[in-house]
C-alpha cells in the first residue's frame, strides 16, 4: 500500500486516539460488507484513522513459520502463482498468519477475523490441504499446548481445519503487508472498497514505540505496543515505527456515501484507461474486476463513442470482490 504522501509521524500514547465515529459498516448485496460516511465530511477531513487489532510478526513464533515454508514446498499452498514479500511467500504469511491469530488473538480481534469478507465459493484453500497443515501442527504443538494457550476470556476451542481454514481466508483476503514481514488485519479499514476516482486518500502513520530487544517479537495486539508506550520512563530507547493508516476526504463527502480510496495504482497508472488499470490491479494480486464510476463511465464512452446510453439501456453491474487476493503488497 503506498502512501500518497509521506508517513505521517503521530505518538502511540492511546488506543482512544482512533477515530472510527465517521464511518458505519453497511452490508450490499453481492459485494460483502463496505464502509460508508456516518457524517458530512470536509475535504481534507480525516475521516477516519484506525490501529491494527492483530499483527503477524515472524519472529514470534519461527519454528512455526519453518514448518510452514516447508509444507509449502513440499506441495504449494493454493490460490495460485506465489507472490513473494521480502523472500517469503504470502501464501505461507497468510497460513502462519492464521495459526498465529487462533493461539494468540483477544476475543476482540479474534472476532474481527471471523467476520472478514471472504469468497463464498473460493475452493482454492481446500480442506485437504488445511488438513495438512493442522496434522504437521498437532505434532508440532501438542493437543494441551494448543488450546492451553488461547487467551483468557476466548472458548477454548481445538484446532480445526475449519477454523483454519476461515481464518487463512480472512487473512488472504483482507490482511495488509506491514513492516518486518509483518501481517496486519484491520477492523473497519479492510471493508473500504477501490476505486479510481476516490473520494478518500490513504496515509501511514507512524508512531514511536519502545525499542524492540534483538529477536524479541513485537507484541501480536497494537493494543498492548500501545499500553507499553504509554509506560515509557527516562533511559528508554524509542524507535519509529508503523502505526496505522489514515483516510483523509480528497472533497467534500455527504452522509451516507461509499467510502473508497485507491488501493495500489501509481499517479501514472491513474492517468490511463480503465484497460490499463483493471490489468495493474490484476498484476499487483487484485484480482477483481474494478466497476467504479469511472471504469463504467469510460467502458460506455468507449461503446459508444463519446455518447452517452439513453437512460435504462444499461445497466451497471457490480462484479464486487469475488477474485480478490486481498494482501497490500508495495507499502
Amino acid at each position: 500500500l503506498r502512501s500518497p504522501s509521506a508517513p505521517i509521524a503521530v505518538r502511540a500514547s492511546t488506543a482512544a486516539a482512533q477515530r472510527t465515529m465517521g464511518t458505519v459498516v453497511r452490508e450490499v448485496p453481492g459485494r460483502g460488507r463496505c464502509l460508508f460516511a456516518a457524517a458530512d465530511h470536509e475535504k481534507d477531513e480525516r475521516v477516519l484513522t484506525e490501529s491494527p487489532v492483530f499483527l503477524s510478526d515472524p519472529d514470534a513464533e519461527p519454528e512455526i513459520l519453518a514448518l510452514l515454508e516447508r509444507l509449502h514446498a513440499a506441495e504449494p499452498f493454493g490460490l495460485g502463482l506465489p507472490m513473494l514479500i521480502d523472500g517469503v511467500c504470502r501464501h505461507v504469511k497468510a497460513h502462519y498468519a492464521a495459526v498465529l491469530s487462533y493461539l494468540n488473538a483477544s476475543q476482540a480481534a479474534y472476532s474481527v477475523l471471523t467476520e472478514r469478507w471472504m469468497p463464498q465459493q473460493e475452493k482454492r484453500i481446500g480442506l485437504d490441504e488445511v488438513e495438512r497443515v493442522v496434522a504437521a501442527l498437532k505434532v508440532q504443538l501438542p493437543p494441551s499446548d494448543d488450546a492451553d494457550r488461547v487467551p483468557e476470556g476466548r472458548a477454548q476451542e481445538e484446532l480445526t481445519p475449519v477454523i483454519l481454514q476461515r481464518l487463512i481466508m480472512a487473512w488472504e483476503f483482507n490482511g495488509f503487508s506491514g513492516y518486518d514481514n509483518s501481517l496486519l488485519m484491520y477492523d473497519r479499514y479492510s471493508t473500504a472498497s477501490h476505486s479510481c476516482d476516490p473520494n478518500c486518500a490513504s496515509i501511514v502513520l507512524m508512531g514511536l514505540f519502545k525499542k524492540k530487544p534483538a529477536g524479541k517479537p513485537c507484541a501480536a495486539s497494537f493494543e498492548n505496543e500501545v499500553q507499553a508506550a504509554g509506560t515509557m520512563k527516562k533511559g528508554d530507547v524509542f524507535e519509529q515505527r508503523y502505526a496505522g493508516l489514515a483516510l483523509q476526504a480528497r472533497r467534500e463527502m455527504k452522509c451516507g456515501e461509499e467510502i473508497t480510496f485507491n488501493y495500489c495504482l501509481t499517479a501514472e497508472d491513474m492517468a490511463q484507461d480503465f484497460q490499463h488499470r483493471r490489468s495493474q490491479l490484476n498484476l499487483r494480486g487484485w484480482k477483481f474486476q474494478c466497476d467504479c464510476s469511472r471504469c463504467v463511465l469510460e467502458i460506455r464512452e468507449l461503446l459508444t463513442g463519446g455518447k452517452a446510453f439513453p437512460t435504462g439501456e444499461v445497466e451497471e453491474e457490480h462484479v464486487g470482490k469475488g477474485e480478490m487476493l486481498g494482501l497490500f503488497e508495495d507499502m
